[in-house]
């Protein structure tokens, strides 16, 4: 009856419990909650996506209704697959599965096939072959592991240019140890150097009563970042949004890799923040005053 009475409809899917926007800092911290709750590893709300992405890759959902589900746009949506869709054991168990049942039937019979150059002895069952070395580059606390060692080298050597205040180096690892230490298993290895890409930032900050907040840096800057950095931008045409901060100054942010885009969907960021900051009750910001 409470919220009947107060209740005020403008269209939004989520709301407020009483239809007014959500602070864009609400499916944060709820999903932090449900992490400490469900007692799992902290991660990013952004890595639901991908935890989706791989679920439907587990139920052998076709890709064309992958790509609808999770909104990828035609002509980007195998790169986006690449990049979200993570081969599980579980995928690799079933291929294996139906493989070995198109060669030998239903119920196959073991099969130990050596793989050997000819003329050489067979091995005994106690002399496991070595693999081939995983190059790792360490970059700070990150592990990027490479089939060549002149691409982790490469890696290192311009993340040492990039970020003077962090190690970067090469380190040789055999196969089984980076299957289970590594991040990813050895599905995660690159046989090619990452695309390196510029990102565009725009940020400012208003006043409660809309004035701009000198910040002491210039409104808009762009920085260079991997390929694997999805942190930093989105694969959306602009990823823009306003925050109200606990000290009620709203702020707009602006990233992406298209500068055009950037600088339009600033404008429409400002317009937003300086609203919100002269009218907090509009965007569901009444409790935090």
């Amino acid at each position: 009856m409470l919220a009947r009475d107060l209740w005020e409809e403008k269209g939004y899917v989520f709301t407020s419990p009483i239809g007014e926007p959500l602070n864009p800092n609400t499916d944060f911290h709820r999903w932090k909650d449900l992490l400490k709750a469900a007692g799992v590893r902290d991660g990013r709300l952004h890595d639901a996506r991908h935890t989706a992405a791989t679920t439907l890759l587990i139920l052998g959902v076709p890709d064309t209704v992958v790509d609808r589900i999770m909104g990828w746009e035609p002509g980007k949506s195998a790169r986006m697959r690449r990049r979200y869709q993570h081969v599980t054991g579980q995928v690799l168990q079933r291929t294996a599965a139906q493989v070995g049942g198109l060669l030998w039937g239903p119920e196959p019979t073991p099969h130990v096939v050596n793989l050997k150059p000819r003329g050489s002895a067979t091995p005994s069952s106690g002399d496991a072959q070595p693999g081939p070395t995983v190059y790792v580059a360490r970059l700070g606390e990150r592990l990027v592991p490479f089939q060549h060692q002149e691409h982790a080298e490469a890696m290192a050597d311009q993340w040492a240019a990039d970020h003077r205040d962090q190690q970067a180096r090469v380190e040789e690892w055999d196969p089984e140890k980076w299957e289970h230490k590594g991040p990813g298993g050895l599905r995660a290895l690159r046989d090619a150097i990452p695309d390196r890409r510029t990102v565009h930032h725009a940020h400012a900050v208003f006043m409660p009563g809309g004035e701009p907040l000198n910040i002491g840096r210039d409104g808009q800057w762009s920085v260079t970042t991997w390929e694997f950095e999805a942190d930093l931008y989105t694969d959306l045409p602009v990823r823009w949004h306003t925050t109200r901060r606990s000290g009620q100054e709203v702020e707009a942010q602006v990233r992406r890799t298209d500068q055009e885009a950037v600088t339009a969907a600033f404008d429409e960021a400002r317009t937003q923040a300086v609203d919100r900051a002269r009218n907090p009750g509009r965007y569901g910001d009444l409790g935090t005053c």
